[in-house]
């Protein structure tokens, strides 16, 4: 949740809007305040919960629900951000869902305030202290971890065991594969307007009433796949490496940079480890980036690297990669694992994956069945029964 709040506070910056200038000079501390906010967000609730300098902590919830409703009020009227971050991909919801999500919280704060006086502490002052001390060590470090280390619980799309082609391809049981859309045309003869349906547009046009325009509705949204813009260019031929990538059986490795600024020096020194490692074994290697074709060589060029890196889109990156950079190793369009460029596998380890992955030669089920041959239980209980006639 942390790094998605990070992207819808990145996105905010960008104009138009009345506040944009604000948000500008946010851009740069986006992660870090992603960050400091979910973890006051869960350290006013604990102080909450065992009663914590009540007054103190009513007045910076309501201060942070109010600046909270104010930004989703802000993003839903300007479309600028089209899911909410507050839970990441755990649960998404739409721009005036969160609003109104806001607007609740902000009800139940009043209530707060009304009865702060109400409240008492379940720890005496200096064990009160002590308990919020831990937590908000805690919390913080939990935070810095999951971002250097990658969420322990993972709920993105290009998780661990995810098949990308599958869920690309395949839609949910009861989901409409296509947005179900009510064309309808205005026609006007004279000062006469009217809407008609295809089926009665040739009716009114044999009357005289010309077209003016065609209005389409939105009745009821398709399914969308939770991953629709994989998509991987080769910078300098052009070529398309979708298909290549998602239809190959054999293993595969993605080395993801969003952006290549923010790839730092050791961990270009251990990917060219594993570049090495994979050419020897002729493993599929592709380094990606959303930068353009200069930029990309002039990266190359100042860093040494062997490997060609390839283009795709900078959402698709950033959903994939919450640390730049984050490594993949794929078994055809299956998600084996996925490192963060602070942990970087060592070879020998991604060989133990491969290992662990790859399907037995002696698999029970290439096996001929062992079927015993049919016994003739006739025969068998007239011999038994022989010595005793």
């Amino acid at each position: 949740a942390r790094i998605g709040t990070t992207y819808d506070l990145t996105t905010l910056v960008k104009p138009p809007g009345f506040f944009s200038g604000f948000f500008k000079s946010c851009k740069s501390y986006s992660l870090h305040l992603s960050v400091f906010f979910c973890a006051l967000e869960v350290l006013l609730g604990l102080a909450m919960l065992i009663g914590y300098e009540i007054k103190v902590t009513v007045i910076i919830t309501a201060l942070l629900i109010g600046f909270f409703t104010f930004l989703t009020g802000y993003s839903a009227y300007f479309n600028k951000v089209t899911d909410c971050g507050c839970f990441g991909d755990f649960l998404k919801l739409e721009p005036w869902t969160s609003f109104k999500k806001d607007l609740v919280l902000s009800f139940a704060v009043l209530v707060l305030i009304l009865g702060w006086k109400h409240n008492r502490s379940l720890f005496i002052k200096g064990k009160a202290h002590f308990v919020m001390g831990i937590f908000s060590i805690l919390t913080f470090a939990f935070g810095i971890y999951c971002y250097l280390y990658l969420p322990i619980w993972d709920f993105l799309p290009y998780k661990k065991g995810n098949d990308i082609k599958f869920i690309m391809e395949n839609i949910p049981e009861g989901e409409r594969a296509s947005d179900s859309i009510q064309v309808r045309f205005v026609m006007q003869k004279g000062q006469d307007s009217v809407k008609v349906t295809t089926l009665e547009y040739a009716k009114y046009a044999e009357e005289g009433y010309a077209f003016v325009r065609q209005d389409r509705q939105l009745i009821e949204e398709g399914y969308k796949s939770p991953i629709h813009d994989f998509a991987i260019y080769n910078l300098s031929t052009g070529e398309d490496l979708k298909d290549k990538i998602l239809n190959s059986d054999r293993y595969q490795m993605l080395f993801i940079m969003p952006f290549l600024s923010e790839t730092d020096d050791e961990s270009l020194s251990e990917i060219k480890k594993i570049y090495a490692w994979a050419l020897k074994n002729k493993i599929d290697f592709y380094a990606l980036s959303s930068a353009s074709l200069e930029p990309t060589r002039l990266f190359r060029n100042k860093h040494k690297l062997d490997f060609e890196i390839f283009a795709a889109d900078q959402k698709m990156l950033m959903t994939m990669a919450r640390y730049n950079p984050t490594f993949y190793l794929f078994k055809g369009s299956t998600v084996v694992d996925k490192f963060s460029g602070c942990d970087l596998p060592e070879n020998n380890e991604l060989e133990d994956l491969m290992k662990r992955h790859a399907p037995r030669p002696d698999s029970q089920q290439d096996k001929p069945l062992d079927i015993a041959p049919p016994v003739d239980t006739t025969a068998a209980l007239n011999a038994a029964l022989a010595p005793y006639e």
